[in-house]
């Protein structure tokens, strides 16, 4: 079945890649005043590097082009601290290390490459770890291609493509989900605080993902008999969350050290001043004067970064103008508000129904899928009041496997029986819809979600 998952996954991106290129090449791209990449008038593109451009050039729109300039360049720009490190520095050593061999290419074609690969892989691999944990939680074969299915043509499907973080993200949280669920007593902390510590420097909702292991432990504590080693296991499972956190913080440390300490005055090329000029984005190196979250008790710079360039906030979205964002992630949030209402008004009248003292094990035990729920519920909320809410499609789809447990619920055994008047043909023409649309929208740069 893994061949058979990998073969659906590799499957579905090429059909991306292909609508991005014939798209790509049909129609005029669009031209907003957003952030570009600055690019040396130095490198001389080859031939080779036009090849890539015109077949690639559609996956580096929006906010690829912050991780690949911080891919190039680390975080020269104060706004560049929106996105967290994980992925745009693995495409940057690895595109080192390719680069180190003499590929005959400019560094911008070389990221590209790299950025795009490394996505068509760890897709593959994260469809895997989805069938792998649909089938571990539910025991249903059925249940467990068509979530794998769906993941594979999700609404989102092109940002999974694309040079963005969703798909490291997937991949991280999915296999930190898996490691959460392996049998009482078996553990991998290394693996485990590997996962986590991944999804806490990918992405900045990654620091929900902490509920997971907090969770099963305690869990798997409650459950278990006594047993001579809990301390043991007790102090593996902190030492790994404190390490885990312990990553995060010193990509914290790193910025700080780059934006408010006046000794640090890093060499920057003049294409990155010049352009930091023509935009007046604030360059790393010049102190704390410029940077007011330098003075916080906390100097973390995500939340201030993200209010300051893009205007996230509570309710900061609910405008009139916004309403066809809101309409744009319409099917994603009321599909997960009325889903996650759903379980939890039933498991609410079924833990009700047992409620006794001593009960109280049993209830945990059968509700396995309740914090992965909860998890999800979470994050819909978060992208209905607080994000942009057009990327409410994007993050649902990256963060949480609910969404495609879901979704798989309403799919019918075989496609054959699939019939587009009824729950599932709705969905197919959703996801359909939006993967195509989506992908030809986004790869001649008009906004998506």
């Amino acid at each position: 079945m893994t061949e058979k998952v990998t073969k659906l996954a590799l499957a579905s991106r090429l059909i991306v890649l292909l609508v991005q290129l014939v798209a790509n090449g049909a129609l005029p791209e669009h031209r907003p005043d957003v952030f570009r990449m600055p690019v040396s008038p130095d490198q001389n593109a080859s031939w080779i590097d036009k090849i890539i451009k015109r077949c690639l050039g559609g996956l580096r729109h929006w906010d690829g082009e912050y991780y690949l300039h911080i891919a190039e360049n680390l975080y020269s720009y104060e706004n560049t601290l929106a996105f967290y490190p994980l992925y745009p520095v693995v495409v940057r050593h690895v595109a080192q290390a390719v680069e180190a061999m003499g590929i005959s290419l400019s560094q911008e074609s070389i990221l590209l490459v790299v950025a795009v690969a490394l996505n068509l892989w760890l897709f593959c691999e994260s469809a895997n770890l989805l069938f792998q944990l649909t089938q571990v939680l539910f025991n249903d074969l059925n249940k467990s291609w068509n979530a794998a299915l769906i993941f594979c043509f999700n609404p989102a499907t092109i940002f999974f493509t694309a040079a963005y973080s969703e798909t490291f993200f997937a991949f991280s949280s999915l296999h930190l989900m898996l490691e959460c669920l392996k049998p009482t007593g078996s553990f991998r902390f290394l693996r485990l605080g590997t996962a986590l510590g991944a999804c806490l420097v990918c992405r900045s909702n990654g620091l929900i993902t902490l509920g997971y292991p907090l969770y099963f432990f305690g869990r798997h504590l409650l459950l278990k008999n006594k047993e001579p080693n809990t301390c043991m296991q007790l102090t593996q499972m902190t030492l790994t969350i404190l390490g885990a956190i312990g990553i995060l913080h010193t990509y914290y440390f790193y910025i700080y050290r780059l934006y408010c300490l006046p000794s640090i005055s890093p060499n920057h090329p003049q294409h990155i001043v010049d352009y930091a000029v023509e935009r007046k984005y604030l360059l790393s190196g010049q102190g704390s004067e410029g940077s007011p979250w330098c003075q916080y008790t906390l100097p973390f710079p995500y939340t201030y970064v993200q209010s300051h360039y893009w205007d996230v906030g509570f309710l900061r979205y609910y405008k009139w103008k916004q309403l066809p964002n809101f309409l744009l992630a319409l099917p994603m949030l009321s599909f997960m508000h009325w889903h996650c209402y759903d379980y939890m008004h039933h498991t609410a009248k079924a833990v009700w129904a047992k409620l006794k003292p001593s009960g109280y094990k049993e209830l945990i035990r059968d509700h396995t899928i309740f914090p992965f729920v909860l998890h999800a519920a979470l994050l819909t909320l978060v992208c209905t009041f607080y994000v942009h809410i057009q990327v409410s499609t994007r993050l649902l789809a990256s963060a949480t496997p609910v969404f495609y447990w879901f979704a798989a619920d309403h799919m019918p055994k075989t496609l054959a029986q699939l019939r587009l008047r009824s729950k599932a043909g709705a969905l197919f023409v959703w996801c359909t819809t939006y993967s195509f649309v989506g992908t030809v929208l986004f790869s001649n740069n008009y906004p998506w979600t």
